[in-house]
């Protein structure tokens, strides 16, 4: 087991070849501003143009069901698995391949922002020039969600619930492996499609199942800045975030998304 570092980001790249280049830019902004360490989890590490160094681990991806559109979202949990096995890593910090730093941050942020909790997320508000609110996100929590991950279950309250976004996630390593096991275990559990509808079903349903109905105790719901998109953030981008997500709805970076990935980084949003 390697020696321990306080903060260790995993990261998943892989799928779209824009993906690669993006991903790139996501582990070059920890690299920069952070000391922390990245978990890099790929199929190809010389299309990321990155190279292994005291910092940067790369961990082989295995094999990726490809019929399943689900799958290359769900490969997150083993990805995470190996870094918790491969590392001794206080606090962990899951980043999706098109999010980034930009600003400066330590493991004391990290804790502060868990504020004692096993995990952390930011909750997704909205969809801009939509009518998506909280509301509409518990009704497709409990249509698509529930329906595959438990639909014995009951959801919570319209007060308790929130709609997570799994793009950024913090965690405490003990909590970190709890969800992992859980999820790996559904997932054995679950084999089909991992679609409802036209919906998939991917990681951040069996985030959201996990820190809205089986232990909501454990989660911490973190402040916008952890986890800004301008998607649902009105005034994109806002000075005072520490990651930007630039989502594309699961359609993979564009080559002008590139470019704004990487600028935002490099200059920051002060």
């Amino acid at each position: 087991m390697m020696k321990q570092a306080e903060v260790w980001v995993c990261v998943l790249i892989h799928g779209h070849p824009t993906y690669y280049l993006s991903g790139r830019q996501t582990v070059l902004s920890v690299l920069r501003r952070s000391d922390f360490k990245v978990f890099l989890v790929t199929d190809h590490l010389y299309k990321t143009g990155l190279r292994r160094s005291e910092r940067l681990v790369a961990h082989p991806l295995g094999p990726v069901e490809s019929g399943v559109r689900a799958r290359r979202f769900l490969a997150k949990f083993n990805a995470l698995r190996a870094m918790l096995h491969h590392t001794d890593s206080e606090l962990v910090m899951l980043m999706d391949a098109d999010a980034v730093l930009v600003r400066d941050l330590g493991a004391d942020d990290v804790r502060k922002a868990l504020n004692g909790k096993g995990l952390g997320m930011v909750e997704q508000t909205t969809i801009l020039n939509s009518t998506m609110n909280r509301a509409a996100f518990l009704k497709h929590y409990k249509e698509h969600s529930l329906r595959w991950l438990a639909p014995e279950a009951a959801a919570p309250s319209l007060e308790e619930y929130r709609f997570y976004n799994s793009g950024v996630v913090l965690a405490q390593r003990r909590e970190m492996g709890r969800f992992c096991d859980w999820a790996v275990d559904m997932l054995a559990k679950r084999p089909g499609d991992h679609q409802v509808g036209d919906h998939i079903v991917a990681d951040q349903d069996y985030f959201q199942y996990y820190a809205n109905n089986l232990h909501p105790e454990a989660c911490q719901e973190l402040p916008w800045r952890w986890n800004h998109c301008e998607h649902w953030d009105r005034g994109f981008p806002r000075p005072g975030a520490y990651v930007a997500h630039f989502s594309n709805h699961c359609l993979g970076p564009s080559w002008r998304g590139l470019w704004r990935i990487r600028n935002a980084w490099r200059r920051g949003m002060a």
